[in-house]
């Protein structure tokens, strides 16, 4: 079952940590492995557990190719701390490995930052339910600090 990494990098001002819970929505876009068919920005909810047909297993997400009526797929986010991370401040403009998705019957070719993100400024404030599908500033004022994240940008790599 091959893995897909979603990394991002980020330009940061004053940001100590960009993390997330286990209940972020992962918004990709898949293609059916080996197949043409894409669909896009589909919604991985981690905290929604599918049973798959006929096996004992359980899938993230679970769906049929509209093209082959027997063909499908199922998706689960491994959020084994070995393969990602969250993103801090001496990540500023590296790539970082931040979700894995398990699949089979699709690839993720594409991943949408939305919210779900929580930054953590150099001061220590937290700024809740971050949404990066664009660039982000806020001020942090117990500590008078201006606080960003600028030139967002993601990849996908096939993990093992």
């Amino acid at each position: 079952m091959p893995t897909f990494v979603v990394y991002l990098k980020l330009a940061m001002e004053n940001v100590a940590e960009v993390s997330w819970d286990g209940t972020m929505l992962w918004c990709v876009d898949i293609q059916q492995s080996g197949g043409t068919e894409v669909r896009s920005e589909v919604v991985i909810d981690p905290s929604r557990e599918q049973t798959v047909d006929g096996s004992r297993g359980t899938a993230h997400f679970i769906m049929k190719w509209s093209k082959s009526d027997r063909k499908g797929c199922t998706i689960n986010l491994d959020s084994s701390k070995a393969k990602t991370r969250f993103i801090t401040e001496d990540d500023n403009g590296t790539w970082v490995p931040i979700a894995a998705f398990d699949c089979r019957g699709a690839d993720v070719v594409n991943y949408h930052p939305r919210g779900g993100f929580n930054v953590t400024s150099t001061g220590g404030t937290v700024f809740k339910d971050v949404d990066l599908s664009e660039e982000w500033a806020d001020y942090d004022e117990e500590n008078g600090l201006s606080v960003s994240i600028m030139e967002i940008e993601s990849k996908i790599q096939t993990g093992k």
